[in-house]
Protein backbone atom coordinates (compact mmCIF):
# COMPACT_ATOMS: atom_id res chain seq x y z
CA UNK A 1 0.00 0.00 0.00
CA UNK A 2 1.78 3.37 -1.23
CA UNK A 3 1.91 6.32 1.37
CA UNK A 4 -0.44 9.16 1.08
CA UNK A 5 0.98 11.81 -0.91
CA UNK A 6 2.03 14.54 1.21
CA UNK A 7 1.86 18.37 1.22
CA UNK A 8 4.90 19.08 -1.21
CA UNK A 9 4.58 22.43 -1.00
CA UNK A 10 8.02 23.19 1.05
CA UNK A 11 10.00 20.73 -1.40
CA UNK A 12 8.41 22.70 -4.47
CA UNK A 13 9.99 25.90 -2.67
CA UNK A 14 13.50 23.82 -2.16
CA UNK A 15 13.50 22.88 -5.20
CA UNK A 16 12.83 26.84 -6.81
CA UNK A 17 15.72 27.89 -4.74
CA UNK A 18 18.09 25.38 -6.33
CA UNK A 19 17.09 26.49 -9.49
CA UNK A 20 18.23 29.93 -8.28
CA UNK A 21 21.48 28.78 -7.42
CA UNK A 22 22.05 27.04 -10.69
CA UNK A 23 21.47 30.34 -12.60
CA UNK A 24 23.14 32.32 -10.51
CA UNK A 25 26.31 29.15 -10.97
CA UNK A 26 26.06 29.82 -14.90
CA UNK A 27 26.42 33.37 -14.36
CA UNK A 28 29.82 32.68 -13.20
CA UNK A 29 28.78 33.71 -9.61
CA UNK A 30 30.20 31.27 -7.06
CA UNK A 31 27.51 29.65 -5.24
CA UNK A 32 27.40 27.56 -2.12
CA UNK A 33 24.08 25.48 -1.35
CA UNK A 34 23.03 24.97 2.19
CA UNK A 35 20.55 22.85 3.03
CA UNK A 36 19.82 23.01 6.40
CA UNK A 37 17.21 20.52 8.29
CA UNK A 38 17.06 16.63 8.43
CA UNK A 39 19.77 15.08 6.63
CA UNK A 40 17.19 12.58 4.84
CA UNK A 41 15.25 15.11 3.51
CA UNK A 42 17.66 17.06 2.29
CA UNK A 43 19.66 14.31 0.10
CA UNK A 44 16.53 12.75 -0.93
CA UNK A 45 15.89 16.37 -2.54
CA UNK A 46 19.25 17.21 -3.48
CA UNK A 47 19.07 14.05 -5.50
CA UNK A 48 15.28 14.64 -6.38
CA UNK A 49 16.88 17.76 -8.26
CA UNK A 50 20.22 16.63 -9.55
CA UNK A 51 17.64 13.98 -11.35
CA UNK A 52 16.01 16.56 -12.90
CA UNK A 53 18.80 17.50 -14.78
CA UNK A 54 20.14 13.96 -15.78
CA UNK A 55 23.10 14.92 -13.74
CA UNK A 56 25.34 12.46 -11.65
CA UNK A 57 26.84 13.50 -8.03
CA UNK A 58 29.18 12.44 -5.31
CA UNK A 59 28.36 12.54 -1.73
CA UNK A 60 31.42 13.20 0.54
CA UNK A 61 32.46 13.36 4.47
CA UNK A 62 34.28 16.80 4.87
CA UNK A 63 37.50 15.19 5.87
CA UNK A 64 40.12 17.15 4.13
CA UNK A 65 40.46 18.77 0.73
CA UNK A 66 42.28 15.87 -1.04
CA UNK A 67 39.40 13.35 0.39
CA UNK A 68 37.22 15.53 -1.07
CA UNK A 69 38.64 15.93 -4.41
CA UNK A 70 39.89 12.52 -5.01
CA UNK A 71 36.24 11.48 -4.35
CA UNK A 72 34.40 13.58 -7.10
CA UNK A 73 37.24 12.77 -9.42
CA UNK A 74 36.69 9.05 -9.08
CA UNK A 75 32.98 10.26 -9.38
CA UNK A 76 33.96 12.02 -12.69
CA UNK A 77 35.92 9.01 -13.97
CA UNK A 78 32.75 6.35 -13.31
CA UNK A 79 30.51 8.62 -15.63
CA UNK A 80 33.06 9.99 -18.11
CA UNK A 81 35.79 8.33 -20.27
CA UNK A 82 38.31 10.83 -19.32
CA UNK A 83 40.84 9.71 -22.03
CA UNK A 84 38.06 10.84 -24.90
CA UNK A 85 37.44 14.19 -23.30
CA UNK A 86 41.14 15.07 -23.19
CA UNK A 87 41.42 13.75 -26.68
CA UNK A 88 38.56 15.91 -28.17
CA UNK A 89 40.36 18.77 -26.00
CA UNK A 90 43.91 17.96 -27.73
CA UNK A 91 43.00 17.54 -30.79
CA UNK A 92 40.39 20.58 -30.93
CA UNK A 93 43.60 22.60 -30.67
CA UNK A 94 44.58 21.11 -33.95
CA UNK A 95 41.49 21.38 -36.10
CA UNK A 96 40.40 17.54 -35.16
CA UNK A 97 36.79 16.29 -35.21
CA UNK A 98 35.65 15.28 -31.86
CA UNK A 99 36.74 11.44 -31.64
CA UNK A 100 39.05 11.84 -34.18
CA UNK A 101 42.17 12.07 -32.31
CA UNK A 102 41.12 9.25 -29.92
CA UNK A 103 40.31 6.50 -32.57
CA UNK A 104 44.07 7.49 -34.22
CA UNK A 105 45.80 6.56 -30.37
CA UNK A 106 43.81 3.39 -30.23
CA UNK A 107 46.50 0.46 -30.28
CA UNK A 108 49.33 2.48 -30.01
CA UNK A 109 52.53 2.23 -28.19
CA UNK A 110 53.51 4.48 -25.72
CA UNK A 111 56.50 5.61 -28.12
CA UNK A 112 53.73 5.79 -31.15
CA UNK A 113 51.22 8.01 -28.85
CA UNK A 114 54.32 10.01 -28.03
CA UNK A 115 55.24 10.74 -31.62
CA UNK A 116 51.45 11.66 -32.41
CA UNK A 117 50.89 13.60 -29.67
CA UNK A 118 53.93 15.70 -29.89
CA UNK A 119 52.60 18.09 -32.35
CA UNK A 120 49.29 18.68 -30.93
CA UNK A 121 51.09 19.53 -27.24
CA UNK A 122 53.15 22.37 -29.03
CA UNK A 123 50.14 24.18 -30.31
CA UNK A 124 47.82 23.58 -27.29
CA UNK A 125 46.90 26.42 -24.77
CA UNK A 126 49.91 26.17 -22.07
CA UNK A 127 47.91 25.16 -18.50
CA UNK A 128 46.79 22.72 -16.50
CA UNK A 129 44.00 21.11 -18.96
CA UNK A 130 46.86 20.03 -21.21
CA UNK A 131 48.71 18.87 -17.97
CA UNK A 132 46.29 17.01 -17.47
CA UNK A 133 45.53 15.99 -20.95
CA UNK A 134 49.16 14.49 -21.24
CA UNK A 135 48.88 12.46 -18.08
CA UNK A 136 46.18 10.55 -19.57
CA UNK A 137 47.42 10.37 -23.18
CA UNK A 138 51.09 9.76 -23.41
CA UNK A 139 50.52 6.41 -21.64
CA UNK A 140 48.92 3.29 -23.08
CA UNK A 141 47.77 1.96 -20.14
CA UNK A 142 44.02 1.45 -20.06
CA UNK A 143 42.40 3.45 -17.50
CA UNK A 144 40.27 1.88 -14.84
CA UNK A 145 37.09 3.13 -14.60
CA UNK A 146 36.19 4.72 -11.15
CA UNK A 147 40.15 5.41 -11.27
CA UNK A 148 42.05 8.53 -11.48
CA UNK A 149 45.79 7.82 -13.17
CA UNK A 150 48.10 8.97 -10.99
CA UNK A 151 50.38 10.38 -13.71
CA UNK A 152 47.25 13.34 -13.60
CA UNK A 153 48.13 14.08 -9.99
CA UNK A 154 52.04 13.59 -10.01
CA UNK A 155 51.75 16.01 -13.20
CA UNK A 156 49.79 18.69 -11.37
CA UNK A 157 52.19 18.04 -8.43
CA UNK A 158 49.56 16.39 -6.20
CA UNK A 159 47.47 19.33 -5.42
CA UNK A 160 44.00 18.22 -5.64
CA UNK A 161 42.60 21.85 -6.17
CA UNK A 162 44.23 22.00 -9.45
CA UNK A 163 43.94 18.72 -10.41
CA UNK A 164 39.80 18.61 -10.00
CA UNK A 165 39.73 22.58 -11.89
CA UNK A 166 42.21 20.80 -15.02
CA UNK A 167 39.56 17.88 -15.46
CA UNK A 168 36.74 20.19 -15.46
CA UNK A 169 37.87 21.91 -17.79
CA UNK A 170 38.53 18.45 -20.04
CA UNK A 171 34.35 17.24 -20.02
CA UNK A 172 31.65 18.78 -21.79
CA UNK A 173 29.35 21.68 -20.05
CA UNK A 174 26.77 20.02 -17.70
CA UNK A 175 28.58 16.77 -17.11
CA UNK A 176 30.63 16.97 -13.91
CA UNK A 177 28.96 15.21 -10.85
CA UNK A 178 27.70 17.49 -8.36
CA UNK A 179 29.32 17.35 -4.96
CA UNK A 180 27.56 17.21 -1.51
CA UNK A 181 29.36 17.81 1.71
CA UNK A 182 28.50 16.36 4.54
CA UNK A 183 30.03 16.60 8.54
CA UNK A 184 29.01 16.52 11.86
CA UNK A 185 29.76 18.85 15.16
CA UNK A 186 30.83 22.79 15.08
CA UNK A 187 34.48 22.01 14.01
CA UNK A 188 33.75 19.52 10.56
CA UNK A 189 31.16 22.53 9.24
CA UNK A 190 33.38 24.91 9.62
CA UNK A 191 36.33 23.11 7.77
CA UNK A 192 33.60 21.85 5.22
CA UNK A 193 31.97 25.30 4.69
CA UNK A 194 35.80 26.76 3.97
CA UNK A 195 36.37 23.97 1.45
CA UNK A 196 33.44 24.73 -0.39
CA UNK A 197 33.84 28.24 -0.63
CA UNK A 198 37.27 27.27 -2.14
CA UNK A 199 35.76 25.22 -4.36
CA UNK A 200 33.37 27.65 -5.80
CA UNK A 201 35.41 30.59 -5.90
CA UNK A 202 37.90 28.14 -8.54
CA UNK A 203 35.17 27.02 -9.84
CA UNK A 204 32.52 29.00 -9.93
CA UNK A 205 30.00 26.51 -12.29
CA UNK A 206 30.67 23.53 -9.81
CA UNK A 207 27.68 22.52 -8.60
CA UNK A 208 28.24 21.76 -5.12
CA UNK A 209 25.94 21.58 -1.84
CA UNK A 210 26.90 21.35 1.91
CA UNK A 211 24.44 19.73 4.65
CA UNK A 212 24.18 20.82 7.76
CA UNK A 213 22.08 20.23 10.92
CA UNK A 214 19.95 23.25 12.08
CA UNK A 215 21.73 23.63 16.01
CA UNK A 216 25.00 23.33 14.35
CA UNK A 217 24.62 25.63 11.62
CA UNK A 218 23.61 27.86 14.26
CA UNK A 219 26.35 28.13 16.32
CA UNK A 220 28.45 28.79 13.01
CA UNK A 221 26.32 31.24 12.08
CA UNK A 222 27.24 33.45 15.19
CA UNK A 223 31.08 32.85 14.99
CA UNK A 224 33.27 35.39 13.15
CA UNK A 225 32.64 37.04 9.51
CA UNK A 226 34.12 35.15 6.72
CA UNK A 227 34.10 34.84 2.95
CA UNK A 228 32.83 30.77 3.57
CA UNK A 229 30.11 32.23 5.97
CA UNK A 230 28.94 34.93 3.89
CA UNK A 231 28.45 32.31 1.27
CA UNK A 232 26.64 30.31 3.55
CA UNK A 233 24.08 32.53 4.96
CA UNK A 234 23.70 33.84 0.91
CA UNK A 235 23.08 30.07 0.02
CA UNK A 236 20.69 29.07 3.13
CA UNK A 237 17.68 26.63 2.69
CA UNK A 238 15.92 25.87 4.93
CA UNK A 239 14.04 22.11 5.10
CA UNK A 240 11.12 21.55 7.27
CA UNK A 241 10.81 18.85 9.06
CA UNK A 242 8.57 15.90 10.00
CA UNK A 243 6.73 15.17 13.03
CA UNK A 244 6.95 11.82 15.03
CA UNK A 245 3.01 11.85 14.62
CA UNK A 246 2.85 12.86 10.85
CA UNK A 247 5.29 10.08 10.82
CA UNK A 248 2.94 7.60 12.44
CA UNK A 249 -0.24 8.92 10.36
CA UNK A 250 1.28 7.82 7.48
CA UNK A 251 2.33 4.63 9.27
CA UNK A 252 -1.56 4.06 10.02
CA UNK A 253 -2.44 4.78 6.63
CA UNK A 254 -0.37 1.65 6.08
CA UNK A 255 -2.19 -0.89 8.63
CA UNK A 256 0.22 -0.54 11.08
CA UNK A 257 -0.96 -0.24 14.49
CA UNK A 258 -0.12 2.47 17.29
CA UNK A 259 1.77 2.08 19.93
CA UNK A 260 4.53 3.25 22.95
CA UNK A 261 7.04 1.00 21.04
CA UNK A 262 6.79 2.99 17.71
CA UNK A 263 7.72 6.61 19.67
CA UNK A 264 11.45 6.47 20.15
CA UNK A 265 12.04 5.28 16.61
CA UNK A 266 9.51 7.58 14.82
CA UNK A 267 11.16 10.29 16.79
CA UNK A 268 14.87 9.22 15.50
CA UNK A 269 13.32 8.81 11.70
CA UNK A 270 11.55 12.34 11.82
CA UNK A 271 14.96 13.63 13.04
CA UNK A 272 16.60 12.08 10.16
CA UNK A 273 14.06 13.00 7.99
CA UNK A 274 13.30 9.99 6.74
CA UNK A 275 11.80 9.58 3.02
CA UNK A 276 8.44 8.44 2.54
CA UNK A 277 9.82 5.26 0.53
CA UNK A 278 11.84 4.46 3.37
CA UNK A 279 8.91 4.87 5.67
CA UNK A 280 6.97 2.61 3.78
CA UNK A 281 9.39 -0.30 3.83
CA UNK A 282 9.39 0.45 7.88
CA UNK A 283 5.99 0.81 7.98
CA UNK A 284 6.11 -3.51 6.52
CA UNK A 285 8.48 -4.03 9.20
CA UNK A 286 6.13 -3.23 11.89
CA UNK A 287 3.12 -4.99 11.00
CA UNK A 288 5.09 -7.90 10.07
CA UNK A 289 6.01 -7.55 13.66
CA UNK A 290 2.50 -7.00 15.09
CA UNK A 291 1.15 -10.23 13.39
CA UNK A 292 4.13 -12.04 14.37
CA UNK A 293 3.84 -15.48 16.00
CA UNK A 294 5.27 -15.64 19.64
CA UNK A 295 9.43 -15.84 19.96
CA UNK A 296 9.79 -19.38 19.87
CA UNK A 297 7.91 -19.75 16.77
CA UNK A 298 10.43 -21.30 13.60
CA UNK A 299 8.83 -18.46 11.38
CA UNK A 300 11.14 -16.13 9.95
CA UNK A 301 9.35 -14.15 7.81
CA UNK A 302 10.38 -10.32 8.83
CA UNK A 303 14.03 -11.15 8.09
CA UNK A 304 14.51 -9.81 4.31
CA UNK A 305 12.08 -6.80 5.42
CA UNK A 306 14.48 -5.86 8.04
CA UNK A 307 17.28 -6.20 5.85
CA UNK A 308 15.75 -4.02 3.21
CA UNK A 309 14.25 -1.20 5.32
CA UNK A 310 17.72 -1.01 6.63
CA UNK A 311 19.69 -1.14 3.34
CA UNK A 312 17.31 1.86 2.37
CA UNK A 313 17.30 4.18 5.12
CA UNK A 314 21.61 3.60 5.26
CA UNK A 315 21.30 4.66 1.29
CA UNK A 316 18.89 7.23 1.82
CA UNK A 317 21.39 8.92 4.77
CA UNK A 318 23.83 11.20 2.92
CA UNK A 319 26.58 10.08 5.54
CA UNK A 320 26.12 6.12 4.43
CA UNK A 321 24.47 6.63 1.04
CA UNK A 322 26.31 3.99 -1.31
CA UNK A 323 28.07 2.91 1.11
CA UNK A 324 26.30 -1.06 1.62
CA UNK A 325 25.21 -3.86 -0.91
CA UNK A 326 22.39 -5.77 0.34
CA UNK A 327 22.85 -9.53 0.05
CA UNK A 328 26.34 -9.31 -1.48
CA UNK A 329 29.50 -11.32 -1.03
CA UNK A 330 33.27 -9.97 -0.26
CA UNK A 331 34.61 -12.51 -2.44
CA UNK A 332 35.56 -15.65 -0.84
CA UNK A 333 33.56 -19.17 0.18
CA UNK A 334 33.01 -21.17 3.10
CA UNK A 335 32.97 -24.92 3.55
CA UNK A 336 32.37 -24.53 -0.53
CA UNK A 337 30.08 -22.23 -0.64
CA UNK A 338 30.30 -18.19 -1.31
CA UNK A 339 29.77 -16.23 2.01
CA UNK A 340 26.78 -13.92 1.82
CA UNK A 341 26.28 -11.29 3.86
CA UNK A 342 23.12 -9.33 4.66
CA UNK A 343 24.53 -5.63 4.15
CA UNK A 344 28.27 -5.44 3.12
CA UNK A 345 30.43 -2.52 3.13
CA UNK A 346 33.64 -2.57 1.42
CA UNK A 347 34.91 0.74 1.44
CA UNK A 348 35.11 -0.16 5.22
CA UNK A 349 35.43 -3.86 5.54
CA UNK A 350 32.06 -3.92 7.33
CA UNK A 351 29.66 -6.22 7.47
CA UNK A 352 26.25 -6.44 9.08
CA UNK A 353 24.18 -9.47 9.69
CA UNK A 354 20.12 -9.08 10.86
CA UNK A 355 19.28 -12.67 12.82
CA UNK A 356 15.77 -13.76 13.13
CA UNK A 357 14.53 -16.71 15.32
CA UNK A 358 16.19 -19.26 13.33
CA UNK A 359 19.51 -18.64 14.15
CA UNK A 360 18.93 -19.33 17.77
CA UNK A 361 16.31 -22.21 17.60
CA UNK A 362 19.46 -24.56 15.68
CA UNK A 363 22.80 -25.28 17.26
CA UNK A 364 24.44 -25.86 13.52
CA UNK A 365 22.92 -22.44 12.33
CA UNK A 366 24.50 -21.14 15.40
CA UNK A 367 28.01 -22.66 15.01
CA UNK A 368 27.48 -21.59 11.01
CA UNK A 369 27.05 -18.35 11.72
CA UNK A 370 29.97 -18.03 14.50
CA UNK A 371 32.73 -19.90 11.59
CA UNK A 372 31.22 -17.45 9.24
CA UNK A 373 31.93 -14.44 11.58
CA UNK A 374 35.27 -16.14 11.83
CA UNK A 375 35.93 -16.26 7.81
CA UNK A 376 34.74 -12.67 7.89
CA UNK A 377 37.52 -11.15 10.47
CA UNK A 378 40.10 -13.61 9.20
CA UNK A 379 39.09 -11.32 5.72
CA UNK A 380 39.72 -8.14 7.82
CA UNK A 381 36.16 -7.20 8.05
CA UNK A 382 34.52 -5.97 10.84
CA UNK A 383 31.11 -8.08 12.33
CA UNK A 384 27.71 -6.44 13.42
CA UNK A 385 25.39 -8.47 14.60
CA UNK A 386 21.28 -7.17 15.13
CA UNK A 387 18.46 -8.73 16.03
CA UNK A 388 15.78 -8.67 13.88
CA UNK A 389 13.16 -7.81 16.10
CA UNK A 390 15.50 -4.96 17.50
CA UNK A 391 15.42 -3.23 14.15
CA UNK A 392 11.86 -1.57 15.40
CA UNK A 393 12.22 -1.70 19.43
CA UNK A 394 15.94 -0.87 19.64
CA UNK A 395 16.05 1.28 16.03
CA UNK A 396 18.20 3.99 17.69
CA UNK A 397 20.92 2.30 19.20
CA UNK A 398 21.20 0.30 16.19
CA UNK A 399 21.83 3.21 13.73
CA UNK A 400 23.99 5.16 16.51
CA UNK A 401 26.52 1.64 16.45
CA UNK A 402 26.25 1.24 13.03
CA UNK A 403 27.72 5.28 12.83
CA UNK A 404 29.84 4.77 15.06
CA UNK A 405 31.57 1.83 14.14
CA UNK A 406 31.75 3.92 10.39
CA UNK A 407 33.04 6.33 12.12
CA UNK A 408 35.85 4.77 13.62
CA UNK A 409 36.41 2.48 10.70
CA UNK A 410 37.02 5.79 8.53
CA UNK A 411 39.43 7.57 11.04
CA UNK A 412 41.57 4.50 11.05
CA UNK A 413 41.49 5.36 7.03
CA UNK A 414 38.74 2.76 6.44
Amino acid sequence: MPLPRPDNRSDVFVLHELERHQRRREQGIPTLTVLAGPPGTAASLWRQWLGSLHRSGCTVPASSEATVVQSWMEALARVRELEADAADFLGASGGLAPGELHARLRGKTTHERGVLLQELFSAAPDGDASIACRGLLQSQVTHNSGAIPGAVLDALDRDPLRALTALHALIPHGTAPALLLTGSGSEELARAARMASKLCASLPSLVIALIADRATLDTYLHGGESQSLAMVREGLIELAAPSPEALGVKLEALGVQPSEELARPLARLAAEGVPDEVLALFGEVVREHQRASPPEAPDDRARSKEERFLSAFLDSHPSTHGLFELNASPGFRLAGREVEVDLLSRRFRLAIEIDGYRHFQDAEAYRRDRRKDAALQGNGYFVLRFLAQDVVARLEEILDTISEVISHRRELGG
